[in-house]
């Protein structure tokens, strides 16, 4: 509490009323309310946001390696979540369009990204082999495993999938040697967005430059039941192009299936799997589309 009276002070602020939410104190002052938020320090993600003439954030008092944030409070309207979502949408387009540069390839980078997605490929690809195999020979199956392994085909296809493409991709990025990146919010949710007289990213704590498509792959994973894949590429695309590579390595990184392990609650389990079954199978229909675009098998 003595810090952020220092605080306050240091910005000639004083203090109305304070109200806790969570880990952030809600301060009214008598120059308007502001948002207080203890160990974290966005100072040198927002000067860059400004530089390049992005000001989609609330409006921060703060000092470099001050371990603190004292953001204005932005009050949100009541919005639609299918609003939001869209807004969130073109608002992180509108992110990567106004921070995007490209830059010559880190080949250490570029081949630890290659490795990894390889390597987790293989490992999945194993473990999905191995407990099919086991699977299949339990004398009777629980619904959860039989709801698993009558579906394992899309598992297998899709880290074919991952295994053919990401070696496509490595090689088109060595020959190009350049690379798109951008602010990477990293943390896109219609939790973080705001909208009052204009509208607010908030959460910039995970914030850092690297390839744009990375916003797309949360937005999509995390709303696909409502969210249908062709809407978000049209209204992402209406702020920012995708180049072909960049549009494949979304479709690798969408494609990667989780490791999925069974627990006691059989009931439970046949939720989530069939739940997840539905965002693979949309991802494995989008694939197949590229697929058939590409005049690949």
């Amino acid at each position: 509490m003595n810090r952020l009276k220092e605080i306050l002070n240091e910005n000639n602020l004083h203090c109305k009323s304070l109200k806790c939410i969570g880990k952030i104190k809600v301060v009214e002052t008598d120059n308007g309310k502001f948002v207080y938020k203890e160990n974290s320090n966005n100072y040198e993600v927002y000067e860059y946001l400004k530089a390049r003439n992005f000001e989609n954030f609330p409006r921060f008092l703060g000092e470099k390696n001050k371990n603190y944030e004292l953001l204005e409070y932005i009050p949100s309207k009541d919005i639609p979540n299918e609003q939001k979502l869209i807004d969130l949408i073109h608002l992180s387009g509108e992110l990567h369009r106004k921070t995007s540069f490209n830059k010559e390839i880190d080949m250490d980078r570029i081949k630890e990204i290659y490795e990894s997605i390889s390597n987790e490929a293989d490992y999945l690809m194993k473990y999905y082999t191995d407990l099919n195999n086991y699977i299949d020979t339990v004398v009777f199956m629980s619904p959860s495993e039989y709801l698993l392994v009558s579906n394992i085909d899309i598992f297998y296809y899709l880290l074919s999938f991952i295994k053919v493409e990401i070696n496509n991709w490595y090689q088109e990025i060595l020959e190009k040697k350049i690379i798109r990146n951008s602010m990477v919010h990293n943390n896109l949710s219609i939790d973080h967005i705001l909208e009052g007289d204009s509208k607010y990213l908030i959460s910039w704590n995970k914030a850092h430059l690297d390839m744009p498509v990375l916003d797309l792959v949360k937005i999509y994973q995390d709303n696909y039941y409502d969210l249908d894949f062709e809407d978000l590429m049209r209204e992402y695309t209406k702020e920012v192009k995708i180049a072909e590579r960049e549009y494949l390595f979304f479709l690798i990184k969408l494609a990667m299936p989780k490791r999925i392990e069974f627990t006691r609650n059989t009931y439970l389990d046949c939720y989530n799997i069939n739940n997840y079954l539905v965002y693979l199978t949309k991802i494995a229909s989008i694939i197949q589309k590229y697929a058939k675009n590409h005049e690949k098998v």
